[in-house]
């Protein structure tokens, strides 16, 4: 899964102003579980009472909400404005809410807070990833205290801003961060053929892709090959296109990682005088989740310390096909019932009996989800078995999807070359089989 996000809020009526900070009771350091959904992470929170689960994201500045502007009832302090970031040029109609209750993992609350309210049209990364997502908290948590992620147990902690976190990285590794415009930035050095470049790179964690670069921006730069040309993410006015390739290593201090995957978006997709001064890229949250850390926007510090994933591999879709959920329906089951034991104390019936409803099966309806092919990258397999955009997708190596998670579903088709893929795809109202092997196009 791909898909990275970079909003820049532009406030039409409003001049800035200060909003509250997150807090956490009794002082001490506080945790809760998050939820790691296609590399992104997922935390449950609230606005004014009412539930939702947020993609928590370092590249993002403000808390957005992904609404209906006319069912935001629940929201506060209502003003029209207009936001601007990758992808489109005019903007798009929402609103600022002000004064908010937020409450995060039941642990850290601000009642003062910010949103942003978009329209879910605009930017449906739900049906990129596969599960519900309400909206984005961006660095205004991460201004708030030090954040801990332990990526294997999918268990966040909050430090207050005064509290000695010493002995939680001890065994860590310091790493200098910038903090610009309330985003974090890291150098980062990577190996690409034969030569070294160092430079300016966002710490992104709503951004997929291992390493994002701007090639456009660097001096006598040059793809390498072999590379391949795709979909890479979205924004405000839909999908974004660019190159992807590997390179030999990316480093950040003595943490050396091997033939990460780079992702190279189009330069007509990005504002230029939105970015910061001297940045080249992105590290996303596929490098990110090789590690546990610590980020601390108030010392201007990252820790890092390997976890069980630091030496696995980097993976592509080796299928060559972008699935999206594409909603719910309900399907029709046939389920085995358990029969009640019979009563040996009861004088059994001499004659026979004949049940013309077979109680022991029945048909149950299941809510499962759908998915359809949302793109098919030029010369892939799949495209050479025949897949097509808009193909409804049925199952996948004889399982039916409806049962399979996207993250299955994906998994599957990255899983290693040679391996034959087999799906079941509906086009219009015929149905057919195909088998393909897959192949690594940017192999080490």
């Amino acid at each position: 899964m791909k898909w990275f996000i970079c909003i820049v809020i532009a406030c039409v009526s409003w001049s800035a102003k200060s909003q509250g900070i997150f807090h956490v009771r009794g002082g001490k350091p506080v945790s809760f579980k998050f939820e790691l959904v296609n590399n992104v992470v997922l935390i449950p929170l609230t606005i004014n009472g009412i539930s939702f689960s947020f993609l928590l994201d370092t590249g993002v500045k403000e808390t957005i909400l992904f609404a209906n502007t006319d069912d935001s009832l629940y929201l506060k302090n209502q003003n029209k404005m207009k936001f601007r970031g990758i992808g489109i040029e005019d903007g798009v109609e929402g609103i600022l809410s002000t004064g908010n209750v937020i409450e995060v993992g039941n642990v850290a609350v601000d009642s003062l807070h910010w949103i942003y309210v978009i329209q879910a049209v605009e930017l449906d990364i739900s049906s990129d990833v596969g599960v519900a997502i309400n909206g984005i908290l961006g660095s205004k948590f991460f201004n708030s205290f030090a954040v801990k992620l332990d990526y294997q147990k999918q268990r966040i902690t909050l430090f207050p801003s005064d509290y000695d976190y010493g002995r939680s990285v001890r065994k860590y590794t310091y790493v200098p961060l910038a903090i610009e415009n309330e985003r974090p930035y890291v150098d980062a050095d990577m190996l690409i053929d034969t030569a070294w470049l160092k430079g300016k790179m966002l710490l992104d964690m709503g951004n997929t892709s291992p390493l994002m670069l701007f090639a456009f921006l660097l001096p006598d730069f040059h793809i390498k090959g072999p590379y391949v040309e795709e979909y890479i993410g979205r924004g405000f006015n839909g999908a974004i296109y660019g190159k992807r390739n590997r390179i030999r290593k990316v480093a950040l201090q003595n943490f050396a990682l091997n033939y990460p995957i780079v992702a190279y978006p189009d330069s007509n997709a990005l504002f230029m005088s939105k970015l910061a001064e001297n940045r080249i890229g992105s590290v996303g949250n596929q490098v990110l989740q090789r590690f546990h850390l610590l980020i601390d926007y108030s010392k201007n510090a990252l820790y890092l310390r390997k976890n069980k994933m630091f030496a696995k591999p980097f993976l592509l879709n080796m299928a060559g096909i972008e699935v999206r959920h594409d909603g719910m329906i309900w399907r029709k089951e046939l389920v085995k019932t358990v029969l009640p034991k019979k009563d040996e104390n009861k004088i059994a019936d001499h004659g026979i009996t004949i049940n013309l409803a077979n109680d022991a099966f029945q048909y149950t309806f299941v809510l499962q989800p759908t998915y359809r092919i949302a793109g098919v990258r030029k010369d892939s397999p799949a495209a050479e078995a025949g897949v097509q955009v808009g193909d409804t997708l049925l199952k996948v190596n004889g399982k039916p999807a409806g049962k399979l998670t996207l993250a299955k579903i994906m998994g599957a088709l990255q899983s290693r070359p040679g391996e034959i893929i087999r799906l079941t795809l509906r086009r219009d109202d015929e149905q057919y089989d195909i088998r393909f092997p897959l192949v690594d196009p940017i192999p080490f």
